[in-house]
This record gives C-alpha cells, structure tokens and sequence, in this order.
C-alpha cells in the first residue's frame, strides 16, 4: 500500500529510464539494507520446484531486462524471488537505442520501451554476477539472457550468442536465447526455421563441448520467444527446440502490437504490462497444446507477460508453465507483489 500510494506516484514524476537506473544504483551499492528488505517482502518458504537438476526455491522470478548489467543481485534475493534472469548481454558493450525510450502508460498498466540490448557487455556482466555470487545463497538462481550486437549481421547472429555463453558459462545457473526483442533491427528473423535451427544447433554443440572439458553437468538452455508468432511458426519453433534439446520456451517478450489501448500514442517499441496478458496466454496456451502431443519429452514452459495479482500468476501455471516471471507488474505493484503472487 504504501508503495501504490506514496512511493510510485513520486517515482513517476520521472523519466522512466532515469528513475530505473537510479533505484538499482541504490539498492546495489546500500547492500545493508537487505535484511530490512527481506524483513518486509521475502515471503515464507515455499515447495522447491527442479527444473533439469534446477532447483528453484519457488516459482516466481524477474524477468529479463530489469537488471540487465546484474548489479542488484543481492536485492532480488532479499525480496524473495527463486531467480533472477540478467541482461540481455551482448559480447561487447552497447549503449541502445537514442533517449528517451521508455514510455509509461499510466492508465493502462503498461510500459513501451524501445532499448535496443544497452549493457555493459559480456566481459564486465560476468565479473558482476560471480561478484554477486560470493554473497547470495547457493539457491538463488542466476540465469543469464544472451543476444547479438546490432551490428552484428542476422547470418553472423549464431557467432555472438556462442561469445556470450562461452564467456558467461560459469557465471550461469542457466542461459536463456533471446530471439524475440522488438528492438534490435532484424532480431526475430532469427524465428524461421533457417536461423533457428543453425543457432540452437550451435549452441547445444558448445554446450555439449563445456561441459565434457569442465566434467560438468549440460546448462539448461530456454529460448525467448514473441507473443506475435503464427501458428505455423509456432509448431516450428516448438520442433527446432525439441530436435536439439532445448531445455524450454519462454513465453513471452514484449509485443509489437497495441492491443486496445486507452493511452493514444505513437512511440515505437516493444508493449508490455496488463495489454500483453491475453497474447502471452494465448501463445502459451498453443505450446503447451505442442507439449501435450509430445507427452513423452514435453518442454519446460517459463511464463512472463502481464502478470499484476494472483489470479494472473495462476493463470500462468493452469495454461502450462512451471514457473512465472514478473517485469512491469513490479514496477506498478511494487515488491510486495512477491507475496501477494505466491501466497496459497
């Protein structure tokens, strides 16, 4: 409550980006904190749910991009959520698309933002998070989302993400593809079957050739994929997947669509928040339909978009995922959303 009545409306009065980066300034650098965070938010222990020798300590998690360079890790802990999921990193560093490009919009719950993958590249990202790792619970998962640069050409694509993970590998619990980003010119032609199957194959390969050289465990490997995807390329994404081994599907990035918004405007980007819940279930729904005729392997399915309140969080897990992520509810709900969302 006195977040959504005191804290946001102050926050709001800012630019979007800038309040952003300077309330992860604050919680990474007044560590201190934390076990007042955690007093507050962190909600009771819950069931442990594995995923592939993952073990999750519950099923919420933060969604990509909110700490995209992993210099809040220890505060993601302290709040309660079983993951956090860094980046989008690139092999080298990036600064985005030209300001300003986050837009609010206020009376639909939603945020637009057309970042286009700034971080600070895989190198520094993976010093920050086995910096992290040093001071959080051995049961606090790190996963890492990996993309291209924009310069980087579409058939060069495969090149970038074997960078990233080949560099980001011990950093990892698990990696995430991320193929769907509205905001870097190109990215989701990596969907057709031509790119797709070449990336995935190749990074299973590097997968494969790590972790025989280390005598370790294969890392899961999910792939982020657009709530704006056909039928037909929903069965082929679906195939390539399972034809090489991936771990599962993260069902949804934003959108390019403007579903019946009372908020007029013009700004391009990528949509997300409560307009985005119905697309996300829809195109969960068909891959869970996709799971169903393959009883025997079925993949993982993580759910992000336009999760605000339990109902929606449940919707999640009834249409097919085993556990949630969150990005704009947060930001509108704020952090007592984690025990709202997993209460029984």
């Amino acid at each position: 409550m006195l977040y959504k009545f005191l804290i946001k409306p102050i926050f709001f009065l800012f630019d979007p980006e800038e309040v952003h980066n300077k309330i992860l300034d604050f919680v990474s650098k007044f560590t201190f904190l934390n076990p007042f965070f955690k007093f507050l938010y962190s909600p009771a222990s819950g069931s442990v749910f594995e995923i592939s020798g993952l073990k999750f300590r519950n099923k919420l998690g933060l969604a990509a991009g909110f700490d995209k360079n992993g210099i809040a890790i220890q505060f993601w802990e302290s709040l309660g959520f079983s993951h956090i999921e860094v980046g989008t990193v690139t092999p080298l560093p990036q600064t985005g698309n030209p300001k300003p490009r986050i837009f609010r919009l206020k009376k639909d719950n939603a945020l637009i933002n057309r970042l286009g993958f700034n971080n600070k590249g895989a190198e520094e990202i993976n010093k920050n998070i086995l910096e992290s790792k040093k001071y959080i619970s051995k049961d606090f998962i790190v996963g890492v989302n990996i993309g291209k640069n924009k310069d980087t050409p579409i058939k060069d694509a495969f090149k970038d993400y074997k960078i990233c993970f080949e560099k980001l590998y011990d950093a990892a619990d698990y990696f995430t593809i991320n193929i769907s980003s509205p905001n870097t010119e190109g990215l989701r032609i990596l969907h057709e079957e031509i790119y797709l199957d070449r990336l995935l194959s190749e990074i299973q390969k590097l997968n494969e050739d790590i972790s025989k050289l280390k005598s370790s465990s294969l890392k899961c490997i999910f792939l982020k994929i657009a709530p704006d995807l056909n039928n037909e390329m929903i069965e082929t994404v679906y195939k390539l997947a399972r034809k090489n081994k991936i771990t599962g599907l993260i069902a949804t990035n934003t959108t390019v669509q403007r579903p019946k918004l009372k908020t007029i405007i013009t700004e391009q980007g990528g949509l997300s928040g409560k307009p985005l819940k119905s697309m996300s279930d829809k195109v969960l729904k068909k891959f869970n339909d996709q799971n169903k005729k393959n009883p025997d392997n079925p993949l993982t399915i993580i759910a992000v978009g336009g999760v605000f309140n339990k109902k929606d969080f449940d919707d999640k897990i009834k249409f097919g995922a085993s556990i949630v992520q969150i990005y704009t509810g947060f930001i509108y709900e704020g952090p007592g959303i984690i025990k709202n969302l997993l209460k029984n």
